[in-house]
């Protein structure tokens, strides 16, 4: 076995047979689905075939595949997890990764995603910035094609930032975090994430909307503090916007 080949929107167990691995360890937890497999060689590529779509991750240490019965009773594969390898890396290599595997979303018909009320897409250092012009707050919405400072980098890493793609229905996910020990070297963790956006997008409002009227009926006023606070964040992103726009930076589009 040299390559393991993954896709979403088939059925799981099809998946796994096509995938390349001899053997995965299944899971049914009430109705939830899962085929892992870990301890992959390090000179086994992962990829996920969607034509146009291609990624490929080396070294992979772990890949999960997910489907919800509830969902997909034919037991599509809805979400594919890849955990990285990592093997003393330091943040030079980490980052040279990091931008690797993004210039491979860059050369397929993937196109960057965020939600609406919660980020915006700028350009440039603004898609690093919070509104005092400091590297934190929501880094979840990075300018993909921005080549980050050695300085910035370290700093953003520590953050947990994410890039996010869509591209024929899916969102790519790739999730970076270096969290240093007492001895200060870089103990990094690398994720790349694949699931279906509608099945995703359905659930999250599913949740919320269970969340919003358990707080109603317990009288914490729920639903008008998210709608307050959904205008409070409509109202910082427009500054953000207005703050990149006087450095030079761009609003890819604002998706409201």
């Amino acid at each position: 076995m040299s390559e393991v080949k993954f896709e979403l929107g088939k059925s799981i167990v099809e998946t796994a047979k096509a995938s390349g691995v001899p053997q995965f360890a299944v899971q049914d937890v009430a109705g939830w689905v899962s085929y892992g497999v870990d301890a992959i060689p390090r000179e086994v590529s992962v990829r996920y075939v969607k034509t146009g779509y291609e990624v490929v991750w080396q070294p992979v240490f772990a890949l999960s595949l997910s489907a919800d019965r509830d969902v997909h009773p034919d037991l599509k594969v809805q979400k594919a997890s890849l955990q990285l390898n990592i093997d003393d890396m330091n943040d030079a290599r980490a980052q040279a990764f990091v931008e690797s595997t993004i210039l491979q979303f860059q050369k397929g018909k993937w196109q960057r995603y965020c939600n609406p009320e919660e980020e915006t897409l700028l350009t440039g250092r603004s898609s690093l910035l919070d509104e005092n012009g400091e590297i934190g707050g929501n880094l979840m919405a990075i300018d993909p094609s921005y080549k980050i400072s050695k300085a910035d980098w370290i700093k953003v890493v520590r953050q947990g930032p994410m890039w996010r793609w869509v591209g024929d229905g899916v969102l790519a996910e790739l999730t970076v975090n270096n969290s240093p020990g007492q001895d200060g070297k870089p103990a990094y963790r690398m994720t790349l994430e694949f699931q279906l956006l509608s099945v995703k997008l359905k659930r999250d409002a599913e949740n919320l909307a269970r969340e919003l009227k358990e707080g109603d009926a317990k009288g914490w006023d729920s639903t008008a503090r998210h709608e307050a606070d959904k205008k409070a964040r409509f109202e910082q992103l427009k500054r953000l916007e207005a703050n990149a726009v006087k450095r030079g930076d761009v609003i890819v589009r604002h998706g409201r």
